[in-house]
């Protein structure tokens, strides 16, 4: 999260020369690759909710565990980011795209009666933990919670017969990182016009939500001490992510009025947009079509110490995730 601010710190800088980038193109570009974004914290939200067993039995089977991961935005998208500021992609994202992280505890517990488990996670980040792992001056927190119903179409058995179950789940994740864009007070000109503004010390702000049910279905087999795993999953809702500049935006022109010197830069084929006012500037962008994911990996097992290794590929967006958790389970 802290190298997507720096690119958006980057991105204010680079179309702040307008006479190289026009805010309303990167208005454009900014919100394509929002709008991934905001898929890949869709599928985030996800995250910790799949276990390697389709189905970890009736009660009283359980287990509690950790899940460190993420999801990356379209490495397409975010290569259309540079480009429209004049940059080059770093080699690190070219391929990939850019990470966006999750930590979240994780609980199932089988219920009597019926072939169902359900599970709950929640994370939280304060500001203060935030901070200590955030560049300097930079704010950070997020929150993740959600609970998960599966049903066993299919138990385990002898020979090749796997664990077969499906889920349905709901997660919310909501964060925020602010931090100085580190290009301190800038005063910029219009090339070929007499107009400039300035800018104090601007702030990156950016806010991202998601809400989402998720819809699974998942195959698993124990082999040993190995439980490899399969699974597909759907997930409806919305994701909506904010992203913008903090800054006192003045200007010498027209008494100072800003809509003024919009309409004359206008004329003159300059383009401001209408967010762009004497606060600064803020995108918003969402997602909110369905987004079908590909998930799989394993787990090893050690009596009731699990590690679990999970992949997830979007097609959509043509981007992946990960995740690795380690719990204990009986």
């Amino acid at each position: 999260m802290k190298r997507t601010i720096a690119i958006l710190m980057i991105a204010f800088a680079a179309s702040c020369a307008y006479a190289q980038v026009k805010l309303g193109d990167f208005k454009s570009t900014f919100t394509d690759f929002a709008t991934d974004m905001a898929g890949a914290i869709a599928v985030d939200s996800t995250l910790g909710a799949n276990w390697s067993d389709a189905y970890v039995g009736k009660f009283p089977h359980m287990g509690a565990g950790i899940t460190v991961g993420t999801t990356l935005v379209g490495a397409d998208t975010t290569k259309s980011l540079f480009d429209s500021i004049k940059g080059s992609t770093p080699s690190t994202y070219s391929s990939m795209g850019i990470p966006i992280p999750t930590v979240v505890g994780t609980f199932k517990i089988g219920l009597p009666f019926l072939p169902m488990d359900i599970g709950i996670k929640g994370g939280f980040i304060p500001t203060s933990v935030g901070k200590a792992i955030s560049s300097s001056g930079s704010d950070f927190d997020q929150q993740t919670i959600g609970v998960q119903l599966r049903y066993a179409l299919v138990k385990q058995g002898p020979g090749l017969r796997p664990n077969v179950s499906v889920g349905a789940a709901y997660n919310h994740v909501q964060g925020n990182f602010k931090t100085k864009a580190g290009i301190g007070s800038q005063t910029f000109e219009f090339e070929g016009t007499p107009y400039s503004i300035s800018a104090s010390d601007p702030t990156i702000d950016l806010t991202w939500k998601s809400n989402t049910v998720d819809l699974t279905a998942q195959v698993s087999k124990k082999v040993l001490f190995f439980v490899p795993y399969l699974g597909g999953g759907l997930t409806l809702g919305k994701s909506t992510v904010d992203g913008g500049v903090s800054s006192d935006i003045t200007t010498t022109a027209f008494g100072g009025d800003l809509n003024a010197l919009k309409n004359a830069l206008k004329a003159l084929g300059y383009s401001l947009p209408d967010e762009f006012n004497n606060s600064g500037f803020t995108y918003t962008a969402g997602e909110s079509s369905p987004l079908f994911r590909i998930y799989g990996g394993f787990s090893v097992r050690i009596i009731i110490l699990d590690v679990d290794i999970q992949g997830i590929y979007l097609p959509k967006t043509k981007s992946y995730g990960g995740s690795i958790t380690g719990r204990i389970q009986f």
